[in-house]
């Protein structure tokens, strides 16, 4: 059976980025003598947050250990099975 093909996801700076338009349409409103420099830096801006937020996201989510470095997780043995010699097929 062919493997699912994974869905394509927007990546974050792309998303982040999603929000320039408006944030720069708020920015001319509030200050039509700096619009240049504040959108391009609002894009900029937008763009580190995109790139790092996922980035603080994994490294707060880190699973803990349970009893620290040395602590050996849990093993299952698996009792052995003998099997019977087959017969000698024709």
């Amino acid at each position: 059976m062919a493997p699912d093909k994974r869905e394509w996801t927007v990546p974050a700076p792309l998303r982040a980025l999603l929000w320039w338009p408006p944030t720069a349409f708020v920015l001319v409103m509030v200050a039509p003598d700096a619009a240049a420099a504040s959108i391009a830096g609002s894009g900029i801006t937008l763009m580190a947050l995109g790139a790092f937020a996922p980035v603080l996201d994994r490294r707060l989510r880190r699973p803990v250990p349970a009893a620290g470095p040395d602590h050996d997780p849990p093993t299952v043995e698996m009792p052995t099975i003998e099997m019977p010699r087959a017969g000698r097929a024709a």
